[in-house]
C-alpha cells in the first residue's frame, strides 16, 4: 500500500510531533506573497511521548485543541494536518532498478525494497519517487516506509483530536524542502538537531538520499550542564540559551562539561560522511545546521575545526525562507530553525 508521502494537498496546518513538545506552523498567501499565518510550540507532559509513541491520547489531544485554538502568534483556520513522521520510525533511501514504465515500477519498488528495509514488506506503508537515471541507465528511485502499526496508531490518536491528516511525510523530507534550495546541486548533510535526537540528512545533488538518527541533541547539552553544574534542568536549559559552547567568567565550566556531548555528535556525523564517501563520488561540500539546538552561541564555531580533515566542508546554519524569498517575516530565520520540520510540511501546504 502507498501512503501518499509526496501527495500535494490544499490548504493545511503542519504538525510536528517530538518526545518533549509539538509544533504547529501555517502559511497563507497574502497577493504575491507568502506570510506566516500561525504557530505555536506546546512543550508536552514528561511520559507523554515515549520512543515517538503518544502514551495518553486524551491529553495529547486536549493539548493539541487548545494550540489550534489559541497559538502563540496568528490563527490556525484549518483542521486539516500535514503531519510529520519521526525519523527514528522511517527507513529513507535511494535504490536502483532497471529502466521501466510507472505500472511496472508500482509492482518492481516494493520488491527490491524488501533488500533495504529491515521490517517483512506488509508491515509498512511504503512509497516511491523517480529521481531521475544514473550513470548506467538505471532509474534512482528515492523510497521511504514506515511501519504500519506505528502510523495506524498516530492517526487514531489524531482522529480523537479531530484532525483530519491529509498528508503525512518523514521529517527528512520537511527539512530538505525548508532549507535546501530549490535547483541546487551541491552535496549537502543537513544535521536536525531537536530535544531528543538529531537526525542526519544527506542530500546529494538536491535530492535525499538517506537518513540516520542519532540520541544526540538538545537535551543530551542541557543534562550535562545540569550534573556539571549540579543545578535543575530549567536552570541548565535557561544557561545552555544564555551561554552556549563557550566558558564565561560567570559559568568557566560550560565548553568543557559539553565537550564529550559535541564530540560524540561530531564522530557520528564523521560516521556518515565516511560512508557517504565509500558508496558516491560526489564530495559532500556542507554540513547545514538546523532545529532549536542550532541556535546555541558558538555551535558553528565549535564544530567547524572539528572537520577539518574533510576539505572544502564548511558549516553553517540553515536559512528556513531559503525556498520563500517572498516571506513576510515573522520568524527570523535563525528563530526559524526551531520549526524546521513544521515550517518544511507547512511550505507544502502551500505549494
Amino acid at each position: 500500500m502507498k501512503l501518499n508521502f509526496f501527495l500535494k494537498p490544499k490548504k493545511a496546518f503542519a504538525l510536528d510531533v517530538s518526545g518533549a513538545s509539538f509544533k504547529i506552523f501555517q502559511f497563507e498567501r497574502r497577493n504575491d506573497r507568502v506570510a506566516v499565518k500561525g504557530y505555536a510550540e506546546t512543550p508536552v507532559p514528561k511520559g507523554l511521548i515515549i520512543n515517538d509513541v503518544i502514551s495518553d491520547a486524551k491529553t495529547f489531544a486536549f493539548l493539541l485543541k487548545q494550540a489550534l485554538d489559541k497559538p502563540q502568534f496568528g490563527h490556525i483556520d484549518t483542521r486539516d494536518a500535514i503531519v510529520s513522521l519521526p525519523e527514528s520510525k522511517s527507513f529513507v533511501r535511494v535504490i536502483q532498478i532497471p529502466r521501466m514504465s510507472d505500472a511496472e515500477a508500482d509492482n518492481a519498488v516494493p520488491f527490491e525494497s524488501e533488500n533495504f528495509i529491515p521490517m517483512p514488506i506488509d508491515q509498512v506503508y511504503l512509497d516511491w519517487q523517480y529521481l531521475g537515471e544514473n550513470a548506467d541507465g538505471k532509474m534512482n528511485i528515492l523510497i521511504i516506509a514506515t511501519p504500519k502499526e506505528f502510523v495506524d496508531s498516530f492517526l487514531g490518536v489524531l482522529d480523537k483530536a479531530s484532525i483530519r491528516t491529509v498528508a503525512l511525510e518523514v521529517e527528512s523530507q520537511s527539512c530538505h524542502r525548508a532549507l535546501i534550495q530549490v535547483g541546487a546541486k551541491e552535496t549537502s548533510l543537513i544535521v536536525n538537531m531537536s530535544a531528543n535526537r538529531s537526525s542526519l540528512i544527506m542530500v546529494e545533488e538536491g535530492n535525499l538520499q538517506f537518513t540516520s538518527t542519532v540520541p544526540i541533541a538538545g537535551n543530551s547539552f542541557t543534562e550535562s550542564i545540569a550534573r556539571a553544574l549540579g543545578v535543575s534542568s530549567t536552570k541548565a536549559e535557561e544557561i545552555k540559551r544564555k551561554v552556549g559552547v563557550a566558558n564565561t567568567t560567570e559559568y568557566p565550566n560550560i565548553k568543557i562539561a559539553l565537550l564529550p556531548i559535541l564530540t560524540n555528535l561530531s564522530a557520528e556525523i564523521k560516521n556518515i560522511l565516511k560512508f557517504h564517501g565509500e558508496h558516491s563520488d560526489k564530495q559532500v561540500s556542507r554540513i547545514v545546521l538546523a532545529g532549536g539546538s542550532a541556535r546555541l552561541k558558538n555551535m558553528v564555531e565549535f564544530l567547524t575545526p572539528e572537520f577539518s580533515d574533510f576539505p572544502g566542508l564548511s558549516i553553517q546554519l540553515g536559512n528556513p525562507w531559503v525556498n520563500i524569498p517572498t516571506i513576510q517575516e515573522q520568524l527570523a530565520p535563525e528563530d526559524a530553525l526551531g520549526f524546521v520540520t513544521s515550517v518544511g510540511l507547512a511550505m507544502r501546504g502551500i505549494e
